[in-house]
């Protein structure tokens, strides 16, 4: 099954490093207005993890703009490997990050964060495997 889906470099603010840049890719089912994003951290950006808050609160706009001003919920999935890290034989790893919905936007629930599969990643975005992190950058970005 295909969904809608959109793949954006994202901007968002470091609390301790300022702006930062991430890969992001999202998925929306209509059929239960959820919506699954997988933010991979990029060689040489900040940590989104340090506070997965913010990058929830950068995405939001975009997600209703660009899937569906309906979306009722949202899956969050923090995704390394060696696209984002020094040592290039680190694994790749998803992991949901549990946030809170406040009235001010979004804020961190650590104590609910649980490793997943690529497999179940793949699952929630409707049977299509995520590309390779470095293909797609390729494609987004011009080279020079």
């Amino acid at each position: 099954m295909s969904l809608p889906q959109i793949t954006r470099l994202l901007r968002w603010e470091h609390p301790l490093r300022g702006e930062a840049l991430s890969l992001l890719r999202a998925a929306y089912q209509p059929d239960t207005r959820q919506a699954t994003v997988v933010v991979s951290q990029l060689a040489d950006q900040h940590g989104v993890t340090y506070d997965f808050s913010r990058v929830a609160n950068a995405a939001w706009p975009l997600l209703r703009a660009e899937l569906s001003p309906d979306i009722r919920s949202i899956v969050w999935v923090a995704h390394f490997g060696d696209f984002s890290q020094h040592d290039p034989g680190g694994p790749e790893t998803f992991t949901v990050i549990s946030l809170k919905v406040t009235e001010n936007g979004y804020e961190d629930d650590d104590d609910s964060d649980r490793a997943i599969t690529a497999d179940e990643v793949t699952r929630l975005f409707g049977g299509q495997p995520l590309a390779p992190v470095p293909e797609v950058l390729a494609e987004l970005e011009p080279s020079t």
